[in-house]
């Protein structure tokens, strides 16, 4: 048996991945290096974990192996660790998190090659609590002949039923092929309904409450709000009422033209998707509030388009830090949803929220290909989803599949059972069984991969290296290189709508997640659209977004249904309310001159607050103003203190 030294021993533990915090696992990988109790005289035994524990103290704790992103380099260390190879072999890294109330067929962590989740991401996996997968059968497996099962892809890609007889130029013709005036319809039933509930639930507040200047709100109106809404993840800032602002440094004058500040946020206020009152009293839907806006949504997605051969699921995450019975556990809280889009641009073809039910890995998986199994298409998903099981399943629905895969998934021994010091960098190993390839791959770690579709073929690839200035020629297994740049679909829809994010703080989930339907709804409405008119005036998304803002703003779709503020003319400026011009108060007196205020479309003899009243707490109205400062001002007293004392105020 191999003698370590305390040396070579203490090396091993501070290498091994396990958590020394957990008994369990620390003695096992303690029983690996003084295997048979004799290995290590007491002397040599208490020294090795004196020194263990201090080195361990002394430096910061990674992550687990399951979790972490490696960002060593290939290059190996050229001092002489030929010891290593000859130390029993130890498990790898079970982070107790990850495998509290895990069967075996779950499985463990492993890092994705393309290293596109972090721990955020592998932790909120964790806690998600499907049942137990059927239990893996016993494959046969096999090392040489792989061929793989050929499955023709029967379907043309892009846009089809409606999205595909539009003959259209207009942005909104596209939008509106998802946000439909049915569906707007819907929420302007809801909010009304929901606004009278609330009316009536509020009974004896004051008369100058807010909610007393409710109107029912309609459909062209509606779109007013929604484009306007649109419109703030253009022009971010920090808090709502700033749109509204009359400040010169602040001011967006678009949103008062078009829809007061006070209409605006009492809409916000009570803009809801579905009857309360209706619910019947044995529903356990979780997202029963938002049921019709999601069902409605997703399933037009599924109706306007067909994706390109290469598809793939992965999460998608909405931050929330409020109460919600279904959010997983994750320090960044968040709300996720499992998505399938279009690898090649990031098309949503179908979503799942994740709401703590108890669903199969297998069923989820199903549900989200709807109509495009049976295709030919080639599904890329992560270690969380793939089993060898599952390959054969939808194998047989003529569906391929490629992604990584965790441990005890039924992958075959050799390969289940593999280690980095097995495999030299560059070195791999595959075997089959009944149509379904299992490769391990070593290069700054060992990823193990399993396809239905790729044969055992390496590609060459140019990758960034530490230590060089250019890109230099690598070889990689086929179905890495196909899976790193077909895995990203998701990741696409991600990174288009976090370009203009619409999304404000709300005290209800509600909001926030419909909010994320309609951006999702705005980038599919956008590859349709490019997809139809390749040579249209919107180039990009912002454009596309502008031009829909604009069509639904405009004073003929607002057809005079939405409250608007009157703007400022030349004969009745207004300056800002919380700043005074700089020269209010200066020896030209007679620059200042009180007029009265012009009548509007809206009132003849038009008031404001006095200035100066107002900042002694008085309110006070008045039809004057000074033409030179254009601030509203009393004759007399008002008038006369405003512009002689720097500070007017009590």
């Amino acid at each position: 048996m191999k003698r370590y030294t305390a040396e070579q021993a203490l090396e091993v533990l501070m290498d091994s991945d396990s958590d020394h915090s957990c008994f369990d696992h620390f003695e096992s990988d303690w029983d690996e290096v003084v295997s048979e109790g004799d290995a290590f005289t007491d002397t040599e035994t208490s020294s090795v974990m004196d020194r263990l524990i201090t080195r361990r103290s002394g430096r910061r704790r990674s992550a687990p192996a399951c979790l972490r992103v490696d960002t060593d380099s290939s290059d190996g260390d050229t001092s002489d660790t030929s010891w290593r190879d000859s130390r029993p072999s130890h498990s790898p890294f079970r982070c107790a998190r990850v495998n509290r109330g895990r069967t075996p067929q779950q499985g463990r962590g492993q890092t994705r090659e393309a290293h596109r989740h972090g721990p955020a991401g592998d932790q909120t996996r964790a806690a998600v609590n499907h049942p137990a997968e059927d239990p893996e059968p016993v494959h046969e497996w096999h090392e040489m002949n792989w061929q793989p099962k050929n499955l023709p892809f029967t379907e043309n890609p892009g846009p089809v039923g409606d999205a595909a007889a539009l003959d259209s130029i207009e942005p909104k013709d596209f939008i509106e092929l998802f946000i439909s005036d049915e569906l707007i319809q819907n929420i302007v039933d809801q909010t009304n309904l929901y606004a009278d509930q609330c009316i009536q639930a509020m009974d004896g507040t004051s008369q100058h409450a807010r909610i007393h200047a409710w109107k029912p709100v309609t459909v062209s109106e509606m779109k007013v709000f929604l484009g306007l809404f649109f419109l703030t993840g253009i022009i971010h800032k920090p808090e709502l009422d700033m749109y509204w602002s009359t400040d010169e440094m602040l001011a967006t004058p678009y949103f008062s033209k078009v829809m007061s500040r006070n209409r605006f946020e009492i809409i916000w206020r009570f803009l809801h998707f579905n009857d309360n009152t209706a619910r019947p009293a044995n529903d356990t839907d979780r997202l029963y509030k938002v049921r019709p806006v999601l069902d409605h949504l997703v399933s037009k997605f599924r109706e306007m388009y067909q994706p390109n051969t290469n598809i793939c699921i992965d999460e998608g995450m909405r931050l929330w830090r409020g109460c919600l019975a279904f959010r997983v556990y994750n320090p960044q809280k968040l709300i996720k949803s499992y998505i399938l889009c279009d690898s090649e641009t990031g098309y949503c073809f179908n979503m799942k929220p994740y709401c703590g039910e108890s669903a199969a890995l297998k069923d989820t998986v199903v549900s989200l290909l709807d109509r495009l199994a049976g295709h030919g298409y080639r599904l890329f998903m992560d270690h969380f989803y793939n089993s060898v099981q599952l390959c054969k399943h939808l194998l047989d629905l003529k569906t391929h599949v490629c992604g990584t895969i965790r441990k005890n998934r039924g992958e075959p021994p050799v390969i289940r059972d593999l280690r980095n010091a097995d495999l030299r960098i560059g070195e791999t190993v595959m075997c089959h069984t009944e149509n379904v390839m299992v490769l391990a791959w070593r290069d700054k770690q060992t990823v193990k991969m399993v396809t239905t579709c790729h044969e055992n073929n390496m590609e060459e690839v140019e990758v960034w290296q530490r230590g060089h200035q250019e890109k230099i020629a690598k070889q990689k297994p086929a179905c890495i290189v196909e899976y790193n740049n077909a895995m990203n679909g998701v990741d696409k829809l991600d990174q288009n709508i976090k370009y203009y994010p619409f999304v404000r703080k709300s005290h209800k989930w509600t909001k926030k997640f419909v909010t994320y339907l309609l951006q999702i709804s705005l980038l599919n409405a956008f590859i349709i659209y490019k997809a139809k008119n390749p040579q249209g005036n919107c180039k990009t998304l912002l454009s596309f977004i502008q031009s829909v803002i604009n069509s639904w703003t405009s004073k003929e779709q607002a057809g005079g249904g939405a409250e608007r503020d009157d703007p400022p003319t030349e004969n009745t400026p207004r300056a800002p309310y919380n700043t005074d011009p700089r020269n209010r108060v200066n020896d030209l007196f007679a620059v200042h001159a009180l007029v009265p205020i012009a009548s509007t479309s809206k009132k003849q003899h038009p008031t404001r607050r006095c200035r100066v009243c107002a900042r002694n707490g008085l309110r006070s109205e008045t039809s004057f103003y000074c033409k030179s400062c254009g601030v509203p001002l009393h004759s007399g007293n008002c008038y006369t203190v405003y512009h002689s004392k720097i500070k007017y105020s009590a």
